[in-house]
Parts: structure tokens; C-alpha cells; sequence
């Protein structure tokens, strides 16, 4: 039985789980990430871009899953991958990282990004 608090027990209880959703997939986006940095001695990375990049793509992507949460479900893989290749990427091209490789990995990100989310927000189509 609800109490009058019930509802937004509910609404906290799928806002954790989205989060959730959220972690993992850019934790696979993370580890596929991981081995095209190690495809060339150019592509390489400081050891702290990993942990930025789960970190600061978890927030990105949880606040854009919150926006795109009713969107059909190939529009909402589509803007959640776009909107965290982009702010990820601006964040590296401000730190100082080659053009040519921030629009390499641009690309790259939105690939990796657009096939997992797509997967993962269809496995967890009624739960998000």
C-alpha cells in the first residue's frame, strides 16, 4: 500500500535506475573507448581521461535520459549519444587536445555511444 509519499518513492525508485542504465552504458562506452585509444601510439590518452570521461558522461547522459525519457526510442539513443559526444568532446578540445583528434573521436564517441545506448534503452524499453 502507498502512503502519500508513495508516488514520489516511485519516481525516485526509476530516477536510481535510470542513473543505473545510465553508468552502464557509458561504462561499456568507456571500455570500447579504451581499446580504439590503444590502436595507435597517436591516439593515446592521459590515464585520467577514463575516469573523466564515466564521471562527467554519467552526469551528461543521466540529465539528457531525464529530458529524452518519452522520445521514441531511436530519437532518444540518437540525442543522448549526440549530446554527450559533443559536451565531452568541447570539454577535451578545451583542454588542449588536437583538433583533428577531438573530430576523429568526435565521431567515434557518437558511433560507440548511439550502438550501445540504442541496445541498452531497448533492453530497459518499460524500466526507463
Amino acid at each position: 500500500m502507498l502512503k502519500n509519499g508513495g508516488s514520489k518513492d516511485l519516481d525516485f525508485r526509476k530516477a536510481v535506475f535510470t542513473l543505473f542504465v545510465v553508468l552502464v552504458i557509458i561504462l561499456i562506452f568507456a571500455l570500447m573507448d579504451y581499446f580504439s585509444h590503444q590502436i595507435s601510439v597517436k591516439y593515446s590518452v592521459p590515464p585520467r581521461y577514463f575516469p573523466n570521461k564515466i564521471i562527467y558522461g554519467t552526469i551528461i547522459g543521466f540529465i539528457t535520459s531525464l529530458f529524452a525519457r518519452k522520445w521514441k526510442l531511436f530519437t532518444k539513443a540518437l540525442i543522448f549519444s549526440l549530446v554527450i559526444s559533443v559536451l565531452l568532446q568541447i570539454k577535451y578540445f578545451l583542454e588542449g587536445y588536437p583538433r583533428d583528434f577531438v573530430f576523429l573521436f568526435l565521431g567515434i564517441h557518437f558511433v560507440i555511444l548511439l550502438v550501445v545506448s540504442f541496445i541498452v534503452f531497448k533492453l530497459t524499453e518499460k524500466d526507463v
